[in-house]
C-alpha cells in the first residue's frame, strides 16, 4: 500500500510516497510497487521491517520513455524465455537472474518494436528514500546527465553509465553518448547490474558497507 504525503521535497521533481513494507519482506529485502502508476522496486532499510511505514521517492513527471509492465508467467524460471504480447505484438523476452513467476518487469519499446531476437528487459527502477535527499552521495552513483542517484543505471558499450530514462529521452533527439560524443543508439544500452546491485546495498546497509572489509 502507497500513498502520496504532504511533505514537500527540496527536489521540486519528486514526489515522496509513504510505503507500507508487506508483512513478509525483511530488512535489506526488496518488493515491488506501483507508485503514481509507476512499476517501482523499493528496498527495506536496516532498521525497518514488516509492516513498517518507508518514505520514498520517484519523480513528478512520467517518464517520455515507453515501457511495458510485463507479469512473468507461472513456470518461468530465472534467466528462462517467454512469449508476451506487447502492443499487439508477440516478442520472446528473458526473465532476469534475480526474478520470477509473478513479479513485474519492465520491457523497452523499442527494442520490442525492433523484429530481431528477444526484446530487452529492465528490473524496475529504484525507488529513492526520502533521507537520502540533499545528502552528499558517491559520485559514482550519480547520473551525469541529471546529477541525480540513478534509479535504472544503464551502461553503454564505452562503460558510461547513466540513468536509463535521462539517456533514453536525450537519445530521442540526438545520437550520441554526451559523455564521449561517440554514436550511440538506445538499443545498446545494458543493465549495468553492478552499480545497482553497490545502490541498493547503499540503501538497504547505508554508507558503512561501503567501507567495511
Amino acid at each position: 500500500m502507497s500513498r502520496p504525503t504532504g511533505g514537500a521535497s527540496s527536489n521540486a521533481m519528486m514526489q515522496t510516497y509513504a510505503v507500507t513494507v508487506p508483512p513478509d519482506v525483511g530488512p535489506g529485502q526488496q518488493f515491488q510497487a506501483s507508485l503514481d502508476g509507476q512499476l517501482t522496486m523499493v528496498i527495506v532499510p536496516h532498521g525497518s521491517g514488516p509492516n513498517s511505514t518507508l518514505h520514498v521517492q520517484i519523480p513528478v513527471r512520467p517518464s517520455s520513455v515507453q515501457k511495458y509492465a510485463v507479469t512473468i508467467p507461472n513456470g518461468v524460471q530465472p534467466g528462462g524465455r517467454f512469449q508476451a504480447n506487447l502492443g499487439g505484438q508477440l516478442v520472446w523476452l528473458n526473465c532476469p537472474r534475480n526474478m520470477g513467476p509473478g513479479k513485474q518487469m519492465l520491457v523497452d519499446a523499442t527494442s520490442s518494436s525492433n523484429g530481431q531476437g528477444a526484446a530487452k528487459t529492465w528490473p524496475p527502477p529504484i525507488a529513492v528514500p526520502e533521507e537520502l535527499d540533499g545528502k552528499e552521495l558517491p559520485e559514482y552513483f550519480l547520473c551525469p546527465i541529471t546529477g541525480c542517484l540513478m534509479r535504472q543505471p544503464a551502461m553503454t558499450p564505452d562503460g558510461v553509465t547513466y540513468d536509463y530514462d535521462a539517456i533514453a529521452e536525450w537519445l530521442q533527439n540526438k545520437q550520441t553518448d554526451p559523455s564521449t560524443n561517440q554514436p550511440l543508439s538506445a538499443e545498446q544500452l545494458c543493465p549495468n547490474r553492478t552499480v545497482r546491485s553497490m545502490i541498493e546495498d547503499y540503501i538497504a546497509k547505508g554508507p558503512s558497507f561501503l567501507t567495511s572489509p
